[in-house]
């Protein structure tokens, strides 16, 4: 399971980037992801000062790469 996150700058919201973030034991439940996903989100924000999740979601490790936010 993968966590797929859409972050953009504060200071110009119309100024966007996704961020992945793949969960190193495997299998993850979408409820695992889910619960996972907000601790990750917020060490990555608490790590990029400026920026803020927009949009989220969990995604199938398998299909991360087709999937877009």
């Amino acid at each position: 399971m993968a966590l797929v996150f859409l972050v953009c700058l504060i200071s110009a919201p119309d100024t966007c980037k996704e961020e992945r973030f793949s969960f190193a034991f495997e299998p993850v439940s979408d409820l695992g992801c889910m619960m996972g996903a907000q601790p990750r989100m917020a060490e990555w924000t608490n790590t990029h000062p400026g920026w803020r999740v927009a949009r989220w979601k969990c995604v199938p490790a398998e299909l991360e790469e087709i999937h877009t936010i």
